[in-house]
């Protein structure tokens, strides 16, 4: 009684503000004082029951009274010429008047259907079943009550004549305030999205038939629905278009699923029976063509928080006109060719606001064909590839506006197939790119974005089909790479634009692959290369001689870094070993390099590039870099202090195990041991918190199992580079750097380490790896072969005594599942662990040693023929299953 109390006043309230609203006229000042402070009485009433709907009984909210004061609320917005101000009424603007208070300008009036809007999205939302929810819509007549208040028919007629039969207006902008817009849009996607399910159990109900008695008022609901999500979706605000957008996605995945359905079910008196869906597809291209476009003063700032939102809201729009052209590419394909026919000719003057959008269209058609990749499969359709040529050979790369240039580039790109099998638009397209329409652009975002562009296409197209261009394109780049870079130079001819040095990157890259990749005489390639190099490294040398190199680490390591980094990317035109005379510039350009790090090796950057540096030339330069890596990686490890040090050096180290092997032995005998007493000084300095007054130089590492989690996850991603070098060492046959003079005596340290992660590990994988390190080491040291017999005598006893112990004890846990994935693979590698102990020199202490004293110690119960009898790791690890098993049953 309480609660139905409370609605009746309510009701009571909102109904009287709505008709004193109606009837009041706007030349009465007093009365419209008087009408306004009723109608924010009206605003927290509405206020107050929303947060009461979700509570109350559902036969209390949908009760007529309520339900039509309600839908009367959302025709009381004003018009966007109608001003408010708070002041007029003596209110400070703290209070609670809704939603829409959030505009200074918004009239009670407006603020009141906000709150209607928000209220009826409480009543709709309620869950239930399809079928009830459906039932709800029909008796709510919210779709019906908008299309009045909005002037729109039932079939959606509009009433284009007389706005001022809409008292919310979603075909004028502006004809309503644009919070009470925005708030309706809201509710008809809410709405939408509710009856979509409902409406399609009609499906499977009646497949075929309307005359069910339920069929027809659903449809005539649906209807109103499409016109009212259509409406707002065209309506000029990104906030009231944007509001639908689900519903419009919604309704293009069921149109997909059920095409048959909406065409025999939904009529319209404009349509012939069947044609719906093609109808409906089309209406929305026109929306989404019509909406796509940018405004006039839009300056493509993304920085800029409402040009962002534009952005955001386009890229929404984008996924509806995809999914478009999934379902309907054919369809989609005759529209882009009307809207290119509709264009002004040339097109290099035509508003850049129109030849935009039709680009996008072209564009964004790639990424919805199937199946993929969708650019290639678009190509297919003669009609498009028609579309894609016509519009290299008109004069698009002359527009003025420069986005409409980059999109153009960006269409090539993604098209670049067409351009590999049309030499002649090559051409074209190249001599764009590298003059004043591209890379040569006074405008800085199209020089930035033409470098990739130009990296990209000669990737695409590949080096047969840039070989006639080879000469001309380096000469060019060259000419770029090297120019003054402090502002834009004017030689004899033209004037010249310096490129950012961080792009230059693609025009080094570019010129690598046109040089390593076309077919050019090694002759060739050699003098290119080195024309290229040449002033890049005399550059280099002319920073090095800077007295204040060292003074200011900061300004020159990026200057280097960006330096070192333009001869890798150079390198990658050379994907496997490039001739005896390129390796040769190649090498010099990297002894200049290791003068770089050894003259800044306090700059991070020079030394993350350095690392990539020499990840290239392993690749470039094979074996010939190994003499030069035991110098690069001294210094790389005396200034290592942070964790991206320690990956950038745990980097090289793999690689150099997996492409040398036994030949990176000299490198990983000067390497490795500093580089674990980096790890491990380094984790402690990041870990280690001592407290004041008692600090001690001999700090320990900790256990990662007796520290804090977060302590825990930071030690753990350090000491899992130092797991997996280790690990390489030994899959990859580079054990013998252990072995060296230098290392023997640290084996001890280096076999705790490992047993460490084993067996305390919470990482199953570095668990993993530490497992497999000392199965790996057991099958290569167990035939006694080695010189270093004591090392590995010592090496078995510490396998016998702490190592499978240590196991035993991590697998038998009940923490561990062997039925897991990553634990069975822990247990897999120690299942071979103990199977090449078996097979060792060493096998005949495996069963007065492990079987006995380790596995019948547990219990004298316990069967090991399994043990004693195994064949092979899979067997050894099958018995330390049924081991598990017996005991667990103990």
């Amino acid at each position: 009684r309480i609660v139905g109390w409370l609605l009746d006043v309510i009701a009571t309230v909102t109904s009287a503000a709505t008709e004193r609203k109606a009837t009041a006229t706007v030349s009465a000042t007093t009365n419209s004082q008087e009408n306004d402070g009723i109608l924010e009485i009206a605003v927290r009433a509405a206020a107050t029951l929303k947060r009461y709907l979700s509570w109350v009984d559902l036969r209390l909210v949908t009760h007529p009274n309520l339900v039509n004061c309600l839908l009367d609320g959302m025709g009381g917005a004003d018009a966007a010429t109608v001003s408010y101000n708070n002041a007029n009424t003596g209110n400070d603007g703290d209070d609670d008047l809704g939603d829409a208070t959030a505009h200074d300008d918004a009239t009670p009036g407006t603020m009141l259907a906000v709150e209607c809007a928000s209220c009826l999205r409480e009543i709709v939302t309620r869950g239930m079943e399809e079928h009830k929810k459906v039932a709800l819509l029909l008796e709510l007549k919210v779709f019906g009550k908008l299309c009045k208040l909005s002037g729109l028919g039932g079939e959606g007629n509009v009433n284009g004549n007389d706005h001022r039969l809409r008292k919310l207006d979603l075909i004028t902008v502006d004809g309503t305030q644009i919070d009470a817009v925005v708030a309706a849009a809201e509710l008809v996607n809410t709405a939408g999205l509710e009856l979509i399910p409902g409406w399609e159990l009609q499906c499977q109900i009646s497949p075929t038939s309307s005359s069910t008695p339920m069929v027809q008022p659903v449809n005539m609901l649906m209807n109103q629905c499409l016109e009212l999500s259509f409406s707002c979706l065209a309506y000029d605000d990104i906030d009231v278009s944007g509001a639908v957008i689900d519903l419009v996605s919604r309704i293009l995945v069921s149109l997909e699923k059920k095409e048959s359905f909406w065409n025999n079910n939904i009529e319209t008196t404009n349509l012939t029976r069947g044609t719906l869906c093609n109808s409906l597809l089309s209406r929305i291209l026109s929306i989404l063509h019509l909406r796509m476009k940018y405004p006039t003063d839009f300056q493509f700032d993304y920085e800029d928080e409402d040009e962002a939102e534009e952005e955001m809201y386009r890229t929404h729009l984008r996924k509806l006109y995809q999914r478009i052209v999934r379902f309907r590419p054919q369809l989609v394909l005759q529209f882009i060719g009307s809207c290119l026919s509709s264009l002004s000719q040339p097109l290099s003057a035509t508003s850049p606001t129109e030849i935009e959008v039709a680009l996008r269209l072209v564009f964004h058609f790639g990424e919805g064909r199937r199946p993929a990749p969708g650019a290639k499969t678009a190509l297919r359709d003669g009609p498009f590839r028609e579309i894609v040529i016509a519009l290299h050979r008109s004069d698009i790369a002359s527009h003025s506006h420069r986005e409409v240039l980059l999109l153009y580039y960006d269409l090539a790109v993604r098209y670049s197939l067409l351009l590999k099998e049309m030499p002649e638009l090559l051409s074209s397209l190249l001599g764009a790119l590298t003059g004043n329409r591209g890379l040569q652009h006074p405008h800085p975002r199209v020089r930035s974005r033409c470098c990739y562009f130009l990296l990209r296409i000669v990737k695409s197209v590949g080096g047969k089909a840039m070989r006639p261009y080879v000469e001309a394109v380096v000469e060019g780049i060259q000419s770029l790479l090297f120019a003054p870079a402090s502002s834009s130079c004017v030689t004899s001819t033209r004037e010249v634009f310096p490129i950012p040095p961080n792009d230059a990157l693609y025009l080094f890259e570019t010129t690598g692959i046109l040089l390593g990749t076309t077919g050019l005489d090694v002759d060739l390639q050699q003098r290119c290369a080195t024309a290229v190099l040449t002033p890049h490294i005399r550059s280099i040398e002319n920073i090095l001689s800077s007295p204040d190199l060292t003074n200011d680490v900061e300004h020159y390591g990026e200057q280097l870094s960006v330096s070192i980094s333009a001869i890798a990317q150079l390198s990658k035109g050379w994907q496997n070993h490039p001739p005896s005379e390129v390796q040769t510039v190649l090498a010099a350009a990297v002894d200049v390099c290791r003068n770089v790090l050894v003259a800044l090796p306090s700059s991070p950057l020079v030394r993350n590039r350095t690392a990539v540096l020499l990840q290239r030339m392993m690749i470039c330069l094979g074996e010939a870099i190994l003499p030069t890596m035991p110098d690069f990686l001294t210094t790389l490890l005396s200034h290592c202090t942070t964790e991206d040090d320690v990956l950038d050096i745990s980097q090289l180290i793999l690689q150099l195990c997996i492409k040398f092997k036994e030949n990176a032995v000299p490198t990983m005998d000067v390497s490795i041991l500093p580089f674990l007493q980096k790890v491990l000084s380094i984790q402690v300095a990041e870990t280690v918190v001592v407290p004041s007054g008692k600090e001690d130089s001999n700090l320990n590492v900790h256990n990662v199992s007796t520290l804090p989690p977060h302590l825990t996850t930071q030690q753990l991603s350090i000491r899992k580079h130092a797991f997996a070098c280790l690990h390489h060492i030994v899959a990859h046959n580079v054990t013998a750097a252990l072995l060296s003079e230098r290392n023997i005596g640290s084996m001890p340290d280096i076999l705790k380490f490992m047993n460490d992660g084993a067996i305390t590990a919470p990482d199953l994988v570095m668990k993993k790896s530490c497992t497999s390190f000392f199965s790996l080491l057991i099958q290569q040291w167990g035939d006694s072969n080695t010189s270093q017999g004591q090392a590995v005598n010592g090496f078995f006893d510490f396998v016998h005594n702490v190592f499978v112990p240590g196991m035993l004890d991590c697998v038998l846990s009940n923490s561990f599942n062997a039925k897991d994935a990553l634990h069975s693979r822990v247990l897999s590698e120690f299942g071979n662990a103990l199977w090449f102990l078996k097979q060792s020199a060493h096998g005949n202490d495996f069963n007065t040693r492990v079987v006995e004293p380790l596995i019948l110690g547990r219990s004298n119960g316990v069967d090991v023929t399994g043990f004693r009898n195994a064949s092979c790791g899979k067997d050894m690890e099958s018995s330390v299953k049924a081991l598990k098993e017996a005991l667990n049953k103990k």
